[in-house]
């Protein structure tokens, strides 16, 4: 992918009104430029270079080697969980209105390929996960409870909250988070992953 068309992509998703409550880790030096300027040019002679997927985003921005568990037993790490998007919500309590809305939210979205990681910050409802998911029927979304692995993300980003919404791309960057999910319907809050995710695949 171009640099040219990388920052257009992005110019794009910034000026987005829906997305105003996310952030873009980007480096300021690194942003796309404001409307009206030129782009800047690739230079370096006759030949195109190939510049790597997100390679502006390395600094500070990628996702940390995390491991969790299912109160099924299945362990995950994060190199297995690589090559499509995973969006993490991370919850105070799993058995509320609000968490149980944008679960069944999600369950549609991840039809679509990416694949959702509900987290419970609270260890001890660990062994609530499992009934949490099946008196929801998620079939695709995973639960879980580990308040190490929200730790391990607001190292990384450390305007996260709870509740709040990371959104990790098939390279192991964290592309957008957004931490004001208590003011939004679940509603607002799918279409908005919804059109990020899309952002991605054409990235």
């Amino acid at each position: 992918m171009g640099f040219r068309l990388l920052a257009l992509l992005l110019a794009l998703l910034t000026s987005s009104p829906a997305l105003a409550d996310w952030y873009i880790l980007l480096p300021k030096e690194k942003r796309p430029p404001k409307e009206g300027a030129p782009l800047p040019k690739i230079s370096g002679g006759k030949e195109k270079k190939e510049v790597k997927p997100y390679s502006v985003e390395v600094r500070k921005v990628l996702a940390p080697s995390f491991t969790l568990y299912t109160p099924d037993g299945v362990k995950l790490t994060k190199e297995e969980l690589s090559g499509r998007p995973v969006v993490f919500l991370f919850v105070k309590e799993l058995f509320s209105p609000y968490t149980e809305r944008l679960a069944k939210e999600f369950e549609e979205l991840s039809r679509k390929g990416a694949l959702f990681i509900v987290v419970d910050v609270d260890d001890a409802d660990f062994i609530a996960a499992r009934s949490f998911k099946r008196l929801l029927n998620l079939k695709r979304v995973i639960v879980t409870a580990d308040s190490y692995l929200f730790s391990q993300f607001k190292i990384n980003v450390r305007e996260l909250s709870v509740p709040s919404i990371v959104v990790v791309d098939r390279y192991g960057f964290v592309r957008f988070f957004s931490p004001k999910l208590s003011s939004k319907e679940p509603e607002v809050v799918k279409k908005e992953v919804e059109e990020i995710l899309k952002g991605l695949e054409r990235a």
